[in-house]
């Protein structure tokens, strides 16, 4: 597409308040706009400020409106960002008129078009089906307990690294009733430094095959290396949860859609060495949802199928304390893009700066974002703590679910 378009989510005064200070539009119209009850929000970012004026007229005479800079309205030069407000009505019915209009309008159009379609076939997907098990996206919640089979992960580094702890461990997690297991065998925590091809095999494979062999449960292989991949496809992993979103390794799009199996593509900003250096966003949200509509769209150029992709907007990789609190915040912004989300953040350093605690009691913060992240619309919750997460995910979920 020629435009960058995103579906907000707006909940609140605040939130409305907030994106459309972003786009520069002022405090006094931004006041009244905000009052304005819409169905959908679309931001378009990058447009000719003489179609933001066409745009927002051809809005109001539909009923809806257009959210843009004061000086976008002045001006005939530069490009603008604005916030189209209606009803998917009212939307389809601005693309139908702007077609055959000047300043870029006709190529918006089209992608309008296109971004409201997939819009459309997002909501009416409800099923996620990995390996031979199925899901319901408006009702399951999956939880994906944590296996660290490192000496020097975040949080449990060198608990599991021998292999019969790592087994008893999986048992563990198992009974806990988790739906998938993710087994990774090099820490990518903050600051961390990669471990040779030889060793992250040695560590991950013998215990994917265990699990596989004894267990019903579904495996993940947390590795950014194709060719581990592929070992751990081979051994009976049904996910691979790929950190670097496929940008690491230009041979893991090839094997993930060989291996037909699904894949979590996360959002991060750097190396784990360097990522946390002054990470720096013009907007956070903006900028993860590009990289995540970026790399989805090579995945499946490459062959893998659009109903095995499960994105993660990367909490605590290249982000400060706030951007981990807007994108927690804005969960349900990533589900737009058409996949699921998966959500890591528990015990996570974001928890330890608000508490001013260390790793051993970030429980109750990360089972109170485990909570937030429920209301949020998360559909997979990647977590240390098992059996306390899925007891208070099982409360939330009964109250968000009408009881």
């Amino acid at each position: 597409m020629k435009f960058k378009i995103r579906a907000l989510n707006i909940k609140t005064r605040q939130e409305g308040l907030k994106e459309f200070e972003k786009i520069g539009a002022t405090a006094a119209g931004s006041r009244i706009m905000v009052d304005k009850i819409f169905p959908i929000s679309l931001k378009v970012r990058g447009i000719n400020p003489l179609a933001a004026n066409i745009l927002k007229q051809e809005m109001l005479a539909r009923g809806g409106d257009v959210v843009t800079s004061r000086d976008s309205l002045m001006e005939t030069g530069g490009k603008a960002d604005v916030i189209i407000q209606g009803t998917v009505k009212s939307a389809r019915s601005l693309i139908g008129k702007i077609k055959q209009q000047p300043f870029g309008l006709k190529a918006l159009s089209g992608d309008l078009e296109s971004y409201i379609d997939k819009l459309d076939e997002s909501r009416k997907r409800g099923k996620l089906i990995i390996g031979k098990k199925e899901f319901n996206l408006n009702e399951d919640l999956l939880v994906m307990g944590i296996l660290n089979v490192t000496p020097d992960s975040f949080y449990d580094g060198g608990y599991y690294f021998e292999k019969d702890k790592a087994c008893r461990r999986a048992e563990t997690i198992v009974k806990e009733g988790a739906q998938i297991i993710d087994v990774g065998g090099m820490s990518t925590r903050p600051g961390s430094l990669p471990v040779n091809f030889e060793e992250e095999v040695e560590r991950i494979i013998p215990v994917i095959e265990y699990i596989s062999k004894n267990y019903d449960i579904l495996v993940s292989a947390d590795t950014y290396r194709s060719e581990v991949a592929r070992r751990a496809i081979d051994a009976g992993a049904h996910i691979i949860n790929d950190i670097s979103g496929l940008s690491m390794d230009s041979n893991m799009a090839k094997v993930i859609a060989e291996g037909d199996v699904s894949v979590v593509i996360m959002h991060i900003k750097g190396t784990p060495e360097n990522m946390q250096k002054n990470p720096e966003y013009e907007d956070v949200i903006d900028e993860i949802y590009d990289y995540l509509e970026d790399k989805t769209g090579i995945a499946i150029d490459s062959g893998i199928k659009p109903g095995k992709i499960i994105v993660d907007p990367g909490i605590g990789f290249g982000k400060t304390l706030d951007h981990n609190l807007e994108i927690l915040s804005k969960v349900y912004e990533f589900r737009m893009l058409g996949y699921p989300v998966l959500i890591g953040a528990s015990r996570k350093s974001f928890i330890g700066s608000i508490l001013d605690l260390p790793l051993e009691e970030r429980l109750e913060g990360s089972l109170a974002a485990a909570v937030c992240l429920v209301i949020g619309g998360v559909n997979i919750l990647r977590v240390h703590d098992v059996a306390e997460t899925i007891r208070a995910v099982k409360i939330a979920k009964r109250i968000t679910d009408g009881f």
